[in-house]
């Protein structure tokens, strides 16, 4: 096994089978807490790696999500109770500036449950 340092911090990341010491630089890559390490070079039974700029998060909430199976229905119970709401408020509530932040946050929370359901 060869040991995994980290190239700039020269902390170990991990360990990875003898074979890896053939690979070419930036041809392997490992994964330590979320982040990708590429293969920067090997000397004596030692691979150094470069962390990339990687983030399980960004990466996440960047990202489109195609919908799966059963999600579209989800998003429309969503938006067609919130539009419900919408309406109430259009009703009830008189025109002010309250009654502008409560529809734009009915529109936040539409938004956040659609990534909500998209994401996880």
């Amino acid at each position: 096994m060869l040991k995994c340092i980290d190239y700039y911090s020269g902390n170990q990341i991990g360990e990875v089978e003898d074979w890896v010491a053939q690979a070419i630089e930036n041809e392997y890559d490992i994964v330590h807490n979320d982040y990708v390490y590429s293969l920067k070079y090997v000397v004596n039974n030692v691979a150094f790696f470069v962390k990339n700029q990687y983030d399980y998060t960004i990466e996440n909430n960047f990202s489109y999500h195609p919908p799966k199976e059963g999600q579209p229905e989800k998003y429309e119970l969503i938006r067609m109770k919130a539009k419900e709401l919408a309406y109430l408020l259009e009703d009830q509530v008189p025109k002010s500036r309250e009654k502008s932040l409560a529809l734009t946050n009915l529109e936040q929370v539409v938004f956040w449950a659609n990534a909500g359901i998209a994401r996880n």
